[in-house]
């Protein structure tokens, strides 16, 4: 071991300042051809939850949503979902975005429709509401 020690010391004093003592362009193996880590690594049900999470994408548009509550408490939150699932007609979404938890309502294609809504529930008695960009569903 001292020996080894020993005869790294010399070669570091000789004016070599790394481990790789040689040079990469007198190497004359070619380059070696590696497997598809992929398929060894996650196997092929991972392959298809990556698939599905492509189809899920592309089933989903650019748009926005109303954003009609946000709390830190998940019981408030889920409290405030249900007292609105069953006044609003269409979809409402129950997201967290640390540290908020969200209610946001509808899927609408252009901001105007957003806006449109949104005068619709003022009148109808809710406040501090905001129109927000979100990934929508596809209308087909």
């Amino acid at each position: 071991m001292k020996l080894v020690l020993v005869l790294f010391l010399m070669k570091m004093l000789n004016g070599q300042d790394s481990l790789f003592w040689f040079d990469m362009s007198s190497v004359m193996d070619s380059i070696p051809k590696t497997p598809k880590t992929l398929d060894r690594i996650f196997g092929s049900e991972q392959l298809s939850t990556l698939d599905s999470l492509i189809k899920n994408r592309s089933a989903t548009i650019d748009g926005f949503r109303l954003q009609i509550f946000e709390s830190s408490s998940v019981d408030e939150a889920t409290k405030k979902f249900n007292k609105f699932k069953k006044i609003l007609s269409d979809s409402l979404y129950l997201t967290f975005e640390a540290p908020f938890y969200k209610v946001r309502y509808g899927d609408f294609v252009s901001k105007q429709e957003a806006e449109t809504e949104k005068k619709k529930l003022s009148k109808k008695g809710l406040k501090n509401i905001w129109t927000i960009r979100s990934r929508i569903k596809k209308i087909r």
